[in-house]
């Protein structure tokens, strides 16, 4: 069974409600161990700020197996070792998938705003507990694809980043 797909969407009437700002996110939490490929992602780093060369992460089994590219790469590197001993493992988890629907959103080095571009993807490496998810990793870092093509039942939704729907 899946997790519980969310949606940020800024609207928070109910006690114990969370969000950020800007709003404009639906994500959800990979059911762990399930995830493969390849994320190239362009857009940002959680803790590098905006790229401006890509960072390739290779996925198997639902952990980042390989981060290659240039500095940025190095520094998501040491980013994810700096987790709590406890969790070097679950710090290379897929822990979160998400779609940015805020059309007035920039990248601007901030992922809180970052990810909530329209028409980008994030995918986030360790801690998905709070979003439904099953992994603590002491650590949760967002990365931003800006051109992504998604598909949702082999049908193409998202396509260089703009929406087919």
């Amino acid at each position: 069974m899946g997790t519980r797909v969310l949606v940020d969407n800024g609207i928070l009437h109910d006690r114990g409600a969370f969000g950020n700002l800007p709003a404009g996110e639906v994500f959800v939490a990979p059911v762990e161990g399930t995830a493969e490929g390849v994320i190239v992602c362009d857009g940002s780093i959680a803790g590098v700020g905006v790229l401006k060369n890509p960072v390739k992460i290779e996925v198997k089994e639902g952990y980042a197996t390989n981060i290659l590219g240039e500095a940025e790469a190095e520094q998501l590197k040491r980013a994810l070792e700096s987790a709590p001993p406890q969790y070097k493992k679950e710090a290379y988890n897929i822990a979160e998938f998400g779609v940015g629907c805020n059309y007035g959103a920039k990248i601007v080095g901030n992922v809180l705003e970052d990810e909530k571009v329209y028409g980008t993807i994030h995918i986030a490496l360790g801690d998905n507990s709070t979003i439904g998810g099953k992994t603590i990793a002491g650590i949760h870092l967002d990365c931003v694809l800006t051109k992504p093509t998604l598909r949702v039942d082999g049908k193409a939704v998202v396509i260089d980043g703009k929406w087919q729907i």
